[in-house]
């Protein structure tokens, strides 16, 4: 599998700034945008996620943005090789 960075983690990253800086800054942001829109009527802002699955979804796209792997599943066995 491919990991390609988001173009503002890119960005982020050639300016000095932490991958775990970054990715926190993202999530937060997340949240922060996610409250100030909660109890809005559904259309009311675009392209903003609705419902707690929709919310989580946009929060691993961010994270993958940033660079984030998700674990290796099966978890491998210590000692063996990844084939």
């Amino acid at each position: 599998m491919t990991h390609n960075l988001g173009v503002l983690a890119q960005i982020a990253y050639d300016a000095s700034i932490t991958p775990l800086d970054f990715a926190e800054e993202q999530v937060s942001l997340l949240i922060r945008v996610h409250t100030m829109t909660a109890g809005t009527p559904p259309g009311r802002f675009p392209g903003m996620p609705v419902g707690a699955d929709a919310f989580a979804r946009r929060i691993l796209g961010a994270l993958l943005d940033a660079g984030w792997h998700p674990p290796a599943w099966p978890i491998p066995e210590p000692g063996v090789p990844d084939a």
